[in-house]
């Protein structure tokens, strides 16, 4: 897709294509409709074709014009969210090239420069096709150079009639729609072209095209530095366990923040084998980290004023004789012991491990993104992603930016309670599971809080239900999804000099 400006109309084909955005609830005032299409006659039948949703072929300057009236439905309390789903809706159905015309678009409380932001972005993601014909073609070490043809943008070109310019909010709309694709499409790839020796492959040859410094450490490493966690979960895999550290440098005044994203290639559940539904789509249990590469990716194209660690745990969660077994008990890299009550809770034993490296490299604020938990989407569905705080001022911040993306989160509880039943074991500091009680997410969450050291302000984001679209949707394809990383990228861009 490519993305174009121009500030009137323009009539150069023989037929013209112009798509009208509006509000469906205020209509489309026919003294601005006249304004855009100034040869349009009074007994034009507007409404007529709004309501048919049909697309009308007018006669002007010289071409014919086919008009499309595109409608926002106004569904949601946040309209970043109509707003998104309208754009994305449209992208994902059309093929053709259109003038796409925005000026006389006000939605209240957003500025002309974040609607078109948001507006290109959508438009990116609704394009999105994971284009399998490609997938033959990958190679161990060749993912980072395929991604262009694995990822399916569509060929058509779309321009924005906007009266000022607005190439900076283009720019930022296109490299967010982008890299979120691209971390789509490393999702969407099937856990036998991706094991963590290609997907570290890939992180480093992002890093290094975008000049990031990049540390990949391997067993012995992991070993030499106490990562019980992380090596318990791949003790079963006969693929190396890795944790990946990228770094960007943008401004030496600010804070350092750390991404932490949940690396599991493929989670069969270890001896707690899950069932087949259960397996099913599991290979997305790397969303996570997919996602916080997106990120790193972002800010660095934007070169923004911030720094950046991404530390990614990669692993599989499969079976043999070397596989961790129930009752084990392991010691993380924080020095706490853990007994492993249930090998299908591996995620929180990989993330301790990646909080604690990231806390020693120097973290002043931490943020973890992984599809933990089962039980946040039977609490919160699959458009909602579930978000856990130890600091007040950190949630406001980030949920600012939530809204600001039109990314749902809710915040769910850590409280002592459930601390106090991740200690009821005779062998260990914790165990992993906390059986036969509920709350299932803020137990997991809760895990993880322990291994935050000296108050660090801390965010847990659980994505299980929003990290994977699990059927064919009007505004985007069925596969990853990308979810949070337009909010994780927007706080870091600017919440986090607040």
């Amino acid at each position: 897709m490519k993305i174009n400006q121009q500030v009137t109309l323009t009539y150069n084909k023989e037929t013209e294509y112009m798509v009208i955005p509006y509000l469906q609830e205020e209509g489309i005032k026919k003294e601005w409709l006249k304004l855009l299409l100034p040869t349009l006659k009074d007994e034009f039948p507007m409404e007529a074709f709004i309501q048919e949703k049909s697309k009308p072929v007018i006669y002007m300057q010289e071409s014919w014009v086919q008009l499309e009236f595109l409608p926002i439905e106004k569904e949601q309390v946040n309209p970043i969210e109509d707003i998104r789903k309208a754009f994305s809706a449209f992208a994902k159905q059309s093929t053709s090239d259109c003038q796409l015309v925005l000026d006389h678009l006000h939605i209240e409380g957003v500025t002309q420069e974040e609607l078109i932001q948001i507006a290109v972005q959508a438009l990116f993601e609704g394009a999105y096709h994971f284009n399998k014909r490609a997938l033959t073609q990958v190679r161990d070490t060749n993912i980072f150079s395929m991604r262009g043809q694995l990822t399916d943008e569509k060929t058509q070109t779309i321009t924005l009639v906007v009266s000022k310019s607005c190439k900076e909010a283009i720019t930022k709309g296109m490299t967010y729609g982008q890299a979120i694709n691209r971390a789509r499409t490393i999702a969407n790839i099937p856990n036998n072209y991706l094991h963590v020796k290609e997907f570290a492959a890939y992180a480093r040859q992002l890093a290094a095209h975008y000049g990031l410094a990049c540390t990949v450490l391997g067993n012995e490493e992991l070993k030499a530095n106490g990562c019980g966690g992380i090596l318990s979960v791949n003790a079963g895999s006969e693929q190396e366990a890795n944790l990946i550290v990228l770094s960007y440098h943008g401004d030496e005044k600010a804070e350092r923040n750390a991404v932490i994203g949940k690396g599991v290639m493929f989670d069969a559940g270890g001896y707690h084998l899950k069932s087949l539904e259960g397996m099913d789509g599991m290979k997305y249990d790397m969303c996570g980290a997919a996602n916080v590469l997106a990120v790193i990716e972002i800010v660095a194209a934007l070169k923004s004023k911030t720094n950046l660690m991404v530390v990614i745990p990669a692993v599989e969660n499969v079976i043999s004789p070397d596989a961790t077994k129930m009752g084990d008990v392991i010691t993380t890299m924080s020095g706490k012991t853990v007994e492993i009550w249930n090998t299908d809770a591996e995620g929180r034993l990989i993330l301790c491990d990646a909080l604690t490296y990231a806390i020693r490299q120097g973290a002043t604020k931490l943020i973890d993104v992984a599809t933990l938990t089962y039980s946040c989407q039977g609490a919160l569905g699959s458009e909602i992603s579930g978000i856990f705080s130890n600091c007040e001022d950190f949630y406001k911040v980030f949920l600012k930016h939530a809204n600001k993306t039109g990314e749902k989160v809710w915040r769910l509880p850590l409280d002592a309670i459930y601390h106090k039943l991740l200690k009821n074991t005779k062998t260990a500091d914790l165990m992993n599971y906390a059986p036969g009680y509920a709350a299932g997410a803020s137990v997991a969450a809760c895990f993880l809080e322990e291994f935050i050291e000296n108050d660090l302000p801390w965010i847990h984001l659980d994505v299980v239900g929003t990290a994977v679209c699990r059927s064919e949707g009007v505004y985007k394809e069925k596969g990853a999804t990308g979810v949070l990383i337009s909010t994780i990228t927007s706080y870091l861009e600017q919440g986090a000099k607040a």
